[in-house]
């Protein structure tokens, strides 16, 4: 079996994210969940279960804690 990783790196971009700092506490994201509902906040905390984020409403306010299962995001944006 050979060894991709070579190819891999000549495909990403350098600044390209790890799972660690994309979804790591403190981050600012945009969840799109499968009730048709986004929310945009803070990532406070993540686990096998789901993403708990410190939600903000457009102006920048809190809007108190949400938890996401994972069963229930459809997409995550960095933001």
């Amino acid at each position: 079996m050979e060894d991709d990783s070579a190819e891999t790196k000549e495909i990403l971009r350098e600044d390209a994210p790890r799972i660690e700092d994309f979804l790591g506490r403190g981050s600012m994201v945009t969840v799109s969940a499968r009730t048709g509902v986004d929310l945009a906040g803070y990532v406070c905390d993540q686990n096998e279960s789901g993403l708990l984020l410190d939600a903000r409403d457009p102006s920048g306010d809190s809007t108190g804690y949400e938890f996401l299962p994972w069963s229930s995001i459809e997409r995550v944006s960095a933001g």
